[in-house]
């Protein structure tokens, strides 16, 4: 039985999944991917991940914010760590909120924008897998 930490990647783009894959599973997590929640709620069940790396904006604008809330209503503020990786809506489009107001009604403990250094990630990663311990 493996005593790895496993994580779920939920996004729609199968290139950042892959990604995501070889950077975690390079440094000893097991990782499951999805790119849509459907499948990404399956996998949840089956595997029952420590942490979740969620993209945003997937087959709808709000596909990942709509996925972050159930499971924070679901599992609770001490549940399982949800690692935001998205792009930005730019100003250009109106967006002018800064991440520090996105994170007050997003349900995500850390928001990451795309691109993602790696070392970013697995550092984060780190932090909010720590955290669950505790």
């Amino acid at each position: 039985m493996s005593t790895a930490k496993k994580i779920l990647v939920i996004d729609d783009d199968p290139e950042i999944c892959q990604a995501m894959e070889t950077i975690l599973g390079d440094n000893g997590y097991e990782v499951y991917a999805a790119t849509d929640t459907v499948r990404g709620e399956a996998l949840l069940q089956e595997r029952q991940p420590d942490l979740l790396i969620l993209d945003i904006m997937m087959a709808t604008m709000h596909e990942g914010l709509d996925f972050a809330a159930k499971i924070k209503k679901k599992e609770g503020p001490y549940g399982l760590p949800i690692l935001i990786v998205s792009g930005r809506p730019s100003s250009e489009k109106g967006y002018q909120r800064s991440v520090e107001e996105d994170l007050d009604w997003i349900a995500a403990d850390i928001f990451m924008e795309k691109p993602v250094d790696p070392e970013d990630l697995l550092r984060n990663v780190e932090t909010l897998l720590s955290r669950r311990k505790a």
